[in-house]
C-alpha cells in the first residue's frame, strides 16, 4: 500500500480550515510522522448552477467571483498555518488549495491525480436533516473514492 520513499503512507488530509491549530492532530495515535506524508487539501467551493439564479438575484457575477477570489485567498493564508503547525509536529507536507463545484468532487480528484494511499476525513457536528438536505463531503466520498478512508470524529 505504501510507496517506495521511506515506506511512508501518502495521506490525502481534507482539513477543516476552520478549526482550531492547537486541536490540529491528524489521524490521532493512527497518523504520525514516522508513517505517514501528508497532501493536506483545503477546496474552495465555487456556486452550483442550482445557486447560480438565485444568487444572481442577490449580487451580480462580478460581485460573486469577487466573493470566491476572496475566499481563495483567504484560504491560502489559512492553509500556510497549517502547513507551519503540520511541519512543527514533524510531517513532512505538502499543500493546495483547489478550487471546484462541491468539496467531494475536488478530494476525489486529487486523490486520483495525486495517487493516495489513504483518505483522511474529519467529520463535521451536521444533524441527519443537515446531511439530507446539504448532503455529507464523507458520504460524496464514500461513493466515489477509490482510496481507503479514515474518517475521524469531531474534535469535542
Amino acid at each position: 500500500m505504501a510507496e517506495e520513499k521511506g515506506d511512508k503512507l501518502k495521506v490525502l488530509y481534507a482539513c477543516d480550515p476552520y478549526r482550531d491549530l492547537e486541536d490540529l492532530d491528524p489521524g490521532g495515535r493512527l497518523i504520525s510522522p514516522e508513517n505517514a506524508r501528508l497532501l493536506v487539501v483545503m477546496a474552495c467551493e465555487l456556486p452550483e448552477e442550482s445557486l447560480s439564479w438565485f444568487r444572481k438575484r442577490l449580487m451580480p457575477p462580478l460581485q460573486l467571483r469577487r466573493q470566491v477570489a476572496a475566499q481563495e485567498v483567504e484560504l491560502q493564508e489559512r492553509m500556510f498555518e497549517v502547513v507551519k503547525r503540520l511541519e512543527s509536529l514533524g510531517y513532512e507536507v505538502d499543500s493546495r488549495v483547489q478550487r471546484g463545484r462541491k468539496i467531494g468532487e475536488v478530494l476525489v480528484a486529487m486523490a486520483d491525480e495525486h495517487q493516495v494511499d489513504l483518505i483522511l476525513v474529519e467529520r463535521r457536528r451536521q444533524t441527519a436533516w443537515q446531511r439530507l438536505l446539504v448532503g455529507s463531503v464523507i458520504d460524496y466520498l464514500n461513493r466515489y473514492a477509490n482510496q481507503s478512508m479514515l474518517i475521524m470524529a469531531p474534535p469535542e
